[in-house]
């Protein structure tokens, strides 16, 4: 995803001879999301200042390739470069693994910070010309490789190898139905003495069966035995865990677009290019809000939701990453643009693919978010009517107060109908932010609480 899409603002141009392109402008916020974890980051933020650098310099190839490329002393002479394509690529001549690394990260900072430090250099250094040469031979070679006639499908491997995960989905999926009978035999309240081996076993079957989509709903089961209230809530998760395993029993009898939910919660992913071969036409979409998590062997992942800026439909982009790989920056809540999505199969259509998009713009008008709260949850009851695996709802809500009383956050509507907010972060911005005065906040619904992710007025917006 381009970070020319993300950034709002694209003023400073850089020119070689009579080529001008623009040079996006990050901000500081945006740099600081790159980080492959907190060590990094602080480190790169000594590095950071344009005085710790001996070279800061912009760089275009005849291709229109812009980089950006420094050099900085420490133990030894640290030249780093970013290319920054459709997905910003970090180079460092440094010895760690991780990218980027400290070095190119206080790079980025650095010019998020004084863009018009960083100027036009020729010649540019035999180093930088040799990985620029690197990067566009490794690109020839992937277009190439893109404009190659496809393979000849071997139909029959391909459906051995699909023979194959459903035979050890299968299994696994039957040492989970045994597994939970015998957890409902002893009983909930016995099973909240149970050891965290005893989850981690059943766990780690189910990511060797290839049904590691599962393994978030042992968890939640986890999460519910210690909550307060873990009579209803475990009671309910296990009831969530048995659906799912009964329709997966009976999946040959549901209609496809639930086969197709059903298969993806238990793991089965769709490749995006199939998504993709069936986009439709632009449309304009407001971003509402984004949420970091983990998943499985260490993968990270973050939830970036849209809004249709003309009817009551949310859209979710899934954003991955592995180990020290960052995430790209998040899009600038409250801000919109025009794109070309597709959906990926479900019977209540949630997440998409974005073909095209144009560059986003602070939104100035929204008409479409939820008026009532009432309006909201039967949005949601049409859902789970459509879709009972349905685990997240996401609600717009327009004019709520938040009320905060005996250390739990409300939502109230102009109906005097109430939910309950919970925010990762601190209260108190979001307080500040209403006073009292009724404001729009989007969050996600997973039938207990509201998780906030961003509010806004008319002059100002935050993330939650």
């Amino acid at each position: 995803m381009s970070l020319y899409a993300i950034v709002t603002d694209k003023n400073q141009v850089f020119k070689q001879g009579t080529v001008a392109v623009d040079m996006p402008q990050i901000t500081p916020e945006q740099a600081l999301q790159y980080a492959p974890d907190d060590s990094s980051l602080k480190a790169a933020k000594k590095l950071a200042p344009a005085n710790q650098w001996q070279q800061l310099h912009l760089h275009e190839t005849n291709e229109q390739l812009a980089v950006l490329w420094g050099e900085i002393r420490g133990s030894a002479l640290y030249q780093s470069a970013i290319l920054l394509s459709d997905k910003f690529i970090f180079h460092c001549n440094c010895p760690s693994f991780k990218r980027p690394c400290k070095h190119s990260l206080a790079l980025l900072m650095c010019y998020a910070q004084s863009p018009a430090l960083f100027k036009q250099q020729q010649p540019t250094p035999d180093w930088l010309n040799k990985y620029i040469d690197k990067h566009q031979t490794s690109q020839a070679k992937k277009q190439e490789k893109a404009e190659a006639p496809a393979k000849v499908v071997d139909e029959a491997a391909q459906a051995k190898r699909a023979a194959a995960r459903e035979q050890k989905v299968n299994a696994a999926t039957e040492e989970l139905q045994q597994w939970l009978i015998d957890l409902l035999r002893i009983g909930l309240a016995q099973a909240k003495t149970l050891s965290y081996s005893h989850f981690e076993r059943i766990k780690s079957r189910l990511v060797d069966g290839q049904a590691s989509g599962l393994v978030a709903m042992i968890e939640d089961l986890q999460s519910s035995l210690a909550h307060q209230d873990w009579q209803q809530r475990a009671a309910l998760q296990v009831g969530k865990i048995q659906l799912i395993l009964s329709a997966y029993q009976r999946i040959q009898q549901l209609p496809t677009p639930l086969q197709a939910d059903v298969r993806s919660i238990i793991g089965w992913n769709t490749p995006q290019e199939h998504v993709l071969a069936h986009s439709e036409a632009s449309q304009d979409w407001l971003i509402v809000g984004s949420r970091e998590l983990e998943g499985v062997n260490g993968l990270r992942y973050r939830r970036q939701w849209l809004w249709h800026t003309q009817q009551r439909q949310a859209a979710l982009v899934l954003q991955f990453a592995a180990g020290f790989q960052p995430l790209a920056p998040a899009w600038p809540n409250k801000h919109c643009f025009s794109a070309e999505v597709a959906w990926y199969p479900s019977a209540w259509p949630q997440r998409i693919a974005i073909k095209s998009q144009t560059p986003v713009q602070l939104a100035t008008h929204i008409s479409s978010a939820y008026s009532t709260i009432e309006q909201a949850l039967q949005h949601q009851a049409q859902a789970l009517s459509a879709n009972p695996f349905l685990a997240i709802f996401p609600m717009l809500l327009q004019d709520v107060v938040v009320h905060y009383e005996h250390g739990q956050l409300w939502l109230i509507d102009a109906q005097q109908q109430a939910l309950p907010l919970q925010l990762t972060g601190n209260i108190w911005p979001l307080l500040a932010l209403s006073t009292g005065h009724p404001i729009t906040v989007f969050a996600e619904w997973d039938g207990y609480v509201l998780t906030g992710l961003s509010a806004w007025t008319e002059q100002e917006v935050i993330s939650l």
